[in-house]
């Protein structure tokens, strides 16, 4: 077998197992989005194209919008603010700002079609006193009172599960990661890290906390991902975070940085994933998987799902809790094909706390009321990451 042809059939193993892997409702399909207002009760089919699933523009009008089309240009009046698209973008405006969703505005068959995305995640996360998603059924207020979400007979919420929160302490066993100043490990402080984190979530009430190493052991970065998957056991509320200490071979590289898994963009990200991909050479077998280069074809398969949107979500979420206190410059969110983020199908980022390789802020991560701190903005970032996420999580159960 020729080397382009053990390529694709090894990317085509990797996708059946990563399909297999998937809890099955995640990859369910939409087939059509109900329309509630009024009193009156409109179905209209999702059609799907190039992977992206789409709504008809007269959704826009079912739910109470006054619509404008030009040439290019189409403004929709919702609640007395007006929505500007541009067909052949997935740009829009709203209240002076500027929004990207999943797919393009675009012609099909004669007729203008919208990304589904933005009647089932957009428009009730940005204006819930008018819009509840339930399962495939979208509800429409005309008055300012926030709408109550109604539970069907049978169903099961997340208000009636815990939180599920799978925290995996960054390296381990023969592999120490970075040595920070006074000879401090990044497997330890890492692990130290996730035990308290787990502790105060545990106290806080309402989560199921799980870490994929509670003491000084080695775990191959292919099984981390695949023990969050069985805990979180088709359960929509889950979400995995691995913990990280950063390091840089200029001692001036400081702050604080949050991947989810994508392509790099830059030759630092690339770093990055590169220098925590690296503890795969301790491992005694490890899998034989495609350099991460390869791995472009898997991501693009799978870019518009949910748990990439929402990776980048909860990436975002500790970036602006950590800012609230750590001396650090925000370094920002960004990507990067680390291994231990591959097959968690739920949402996962990697928080990288600070720079070991900067010896002030090795001490402040080795100081005990920074660490106080750290734990504390991730706490509060997972409990806002849920919170804000909390009709993705009821429609996931629904559908």
């Amino acid at each position: 077998m020729n080397s382009s042809r053990a390529l694709t059939t090894t990317m085509r193993t990797i996708l059946v197992l990563i399909t297999t892997l998937l809890p099955a409702r995640a990859w369910a399909q939409l087939h059509h989005l109900e329309i509630e207002r009024e009193g009156e009760t409109t179905s209209f089919p999702i059609t799907r194209i190039d992977t992206h699933l789409l709504l008809p523009l007269e959704v826009l009008s079912a739910i109470g919008a006054t619509i404008e089309e030009g040439d290019l240009e189409i403004r929709a009046i919702i609640a007395g603010d007006t929505l500007q698209f541009q067909r052949y973008s997935p740009i829009f405006h709203d209240r002076g700002r500027t929004y990207q969703l999943v797919a393009p505005v675009q012609p099909h068959e004669g007729k203008t079609y919208l990304p589904a995305q933005l009647f089932t995640e957009w428009l009730p996360n940005s204006r819930p006193e008018h819009f509840a998603l339930e399962g495939q059924r979208l509800r429409v207020s005309t008055t300012n009172g926030r709408i109550s979400t109604r539970r069907s007979a049978g169903k099961t919420t997340t208000k009636d599960e815990p939180r599920v929160v799978i925290l995996d302490p960054g390296h381990g066993g023969r592999d120490p990661g970075n040595i920070g100043w006074g000879g401090i490990r990044e497997k330890d402080l890492t692990l130290s890290i996730a035990l308290r984190l787990a502790e105060r979530l545990r106290e806080k009430g309402g989560y199921e906390v799980h870490l994929t190493r509670t003491t000084d052991t080695a775990v191959p970065l292919a099984e981390r991902p695949r023990m969050a998957n069985r805990w979180k056991a088709n359960r929509p509320a889950a979400l995995f975070l691995s913990i990280h200490i950063n390091s840089f071979e200029r001692p001036n590289a400081r702050g604080f940085e949050t991947f989810f898994l994508s392509e790099a963009r830059t030759e630092d990200e690339r770093r990055v994933a590169e220098m925590e991909n690296s503890a795969i050479e301790y491992e005694d077998d490890p899998e034989e998987i495609p350099p991460l280069d390869d791995l472009d074809w898997i991501f693009s398969t799978l870019r518009n799902d949910f748990y990439i949107r929402a990776s980048h979500d909860l990436a975002a979420t500790i970036q602006d809790h950590f800012a609230n206190f750590h001396p650090g410059p925000n370094r920002g969110v960004k990507q990067a094909g680390f291994r231990v983020l591959v097959g968690a199908f739920m949402p996962a980022a990697l928080v990288e706390l600070g720079f070991f390789s900067n010896p002030d802020e090795a001490r402040l991560l080795n100081d005990g009321n920074f660490q106080r701190q750290l734990i504390g903005g991730l706490a509060s970032a997972i409990d806002h990451f849920f919170d804000s996420h909390e009709h993705l999580w009821i429609a996931e159960v629904e559908r």
